[in-house]
């Protein structure tokens, strides 16, 4: 039998382990399962402390029948027993993963990435669909976001890989597009690396799930769209069909319904680390992205208006935000003691913030049992929610998020909106008949008892009517019949 080759690790598949940090490893809370951390797929480190007397590493593995095996690696902590080191404690791990024993009942793995690349090895000259893609995505690593580049990834490698990507480009046409719009019904959504689940009946969908389905084909239909036009501009196909017949579907826009009360941050707030604590208030003050918020320096702050200055990002140019006095005088304390170039917010460890957020913001989240789906996107829903509801203008909500018009905060938020809406028509209205203006006095009483009784628990949900159709009342799209007939619109 074949030996297997010894499974080794680099410096890049540990390096954003906070159980580096022994600081760390004192904060973390008595639990009897361990804490885990991936450094690869199916083999983990972690670090068990039930109590104050035990803190422990630990390796963890996946076997090819599914079951996880454990091994204890040492004391993590110095608690009157000495100490294992992270890097010793890696070492011992990947030690017990290479025994011969452990190998013979392993799952096979690999390391542990974002995705990087399509998934498409180009075989002969025929320039086919993921020639088109694979083009396409080298120019948008250059070009794009590293954010919007990587969706693009995920979505090529799961939506188009699997049944368009050998198609001969010149050959594409609508019949390969109503294919494409036929599994997107079907196939359920995959969350990290979660098995793919069995395809669904497209009747069993909801209006939510048909929405959803209708928005992924059109973010599909906007990839191919781009990548066959670049390959078209570039002399690799003669004809613009394949391009031309890549027609997006009409579908209701999506509101934000995930953003938080005032209570809710309090206790968002409370679960949160002592630097993720400050980076969630700066987002709470300024509808800022996170991005925007790691970038800032101490001489962005105060120093042109009452405000912070927002250096570009993405696609966004410059901007400034005003700020509350609350939230004014928060941002000058934490620019006390630093230089003009220095960054206003770190993360625990002192470093930029870049994405080290993610995993701590979900744990707050899930300790405050706040909406799962709640991410750190949501801060910024949650800042321009309430503006709106204050009854700020809409234009000035957009001035301050950096949108060029009014109409992403009003497809967006305006919904948030009912509460001003029902005031503004209250108060402004003109008299138009006296009679029942009279009447209306007399009803003063009923009246206010009424509003009373429809008021709902919450705000959020106030004369709120949930859509029944994904379909707008009209459509200005050039959809094809047969994939309007897919869809069922």
């Amino acid at each position: 039998m074949r030996k297997k080759p010894k499974e080794t690790y680099t410096a890049e598949d540990i390096s954003d382990c906070q159980f580096s940090d022994p600081s760390f490893l004192e904060l973390l809370e008595f639990r009897q399962s361990p804490f885990w951390f991936a450094i690869k797929t199916s083999r983990h480190i972690g670090i068990h402390k039930p109590d104050g007397r035990t803190c422990n590493w630990t390796a963890r593995l996946l076997t090819a029948d599914k079951r996880y095996i454990q091994k204890c690696l040492g004391p993590a902590l110095d608690l009157g027993r000495g100490v294992v080191g992270f890097d010793e404690a890696v070492r011992r791990a990947f030690e017990w993963f290479n025994t011969g024993e452990i190998q013979a009942v392993a799952n096979i793995t690999k390391p542990t990435g974002r995705t990087d690349k399509v998934n498409f090895c180009p075989i002969g000259s025929t320039y086919t669909v993921g020639h088109a893609l694979k083009d396409y995505t080298e120019w948008t690593k250059i070009a794009r976001s590293e954010g919007g580049h990587y969706n693009n990834l995920v979505l090529i490698n799961f939506h188009i890989v699997p049944s368009l990507i050998h198609i001969p480009l010149e050959d594409f046409n609508a019949l390969h597009l109503k294919k494409l719009a036929l599994q997107v019904l079907r196939t359920p959504p995959k969350y990290g690396f979660a098995e793919r689940q069995p395809p669904v009946d497209p009747e069993t969908l909801t209006p939510d799930e048909m929405r959803c389905r209708k928005r992924k084909f059109n973010s599909l239909v906007t990839i191919l769209r781009m990548a066959f036009r670049h390959a078209w501009d570039n002399g690799y196909i003669e004809s613009e069909r394949p391009w031309r017949c890549l027609k997006r579907i009409s579908v209701i826009h999506s509101p934000r319904t995930v953003f938080l009360t005032r209570e809710e941050c309090s206790l968002l707030l409370s679960y949160c680390t002592p630097a993720l604590r400050l980076l969630v208030l700066a987002a709470l003050y300024t509808g800022c992205r996170v991005g925007e918020l790691g970038r800032l320096t101490v001489e962005d702050v105060g120093r042109i208006g009452y405000g912070i200055r927002v250096g570009a990002f993405k696609r966004s140019p410059a901007r400034f935000v005003f700020l509350p006095d609350e939230g004014m005088a928060f941002f000058l304390s934490q620019c006390k003691g630093k230089a003009n170039r220095d960054y206003v917010f770190r993360s625990d460890k002192g470093a930029i913030w870049r994405k080290q957020h993610t995993s701590l913001f979900r744990r707050a989240v899930d300790q405050a049992k706040l909406p799962r789906e709640l991410v750190f996107h949501g801060l910024r829903h949650t800042y321009a929610s309430d503006l709106i509801r204050s009854g700020v203008p809409l234009d000035m909500v957009a001035r301050q998020l950096g949108h060029s018009s009014t109409r992403t905060v009003t497809d967006t938020y305006g919904h948030f909106a009912e509460h001003l809406r029902e005031r503004l028509i209250r108060q402004c209205f003109t008299e138009l008949s006296e009679v029942n203006a009279n009447q209306s006095r007399l009803m003063r009483s009923e009246l206010n008892s009424l509003w009373k009784t429809v008021q709902a628990k919450d705000w959020r949900d106030y004369a709120n009517i949930p859509l029944e159709s994904t379909s707008p009342q009209r459509s200005y799209a050039q959809t094809s019949q047969e994939i309007l007939e897919v869809f069922g619109a």
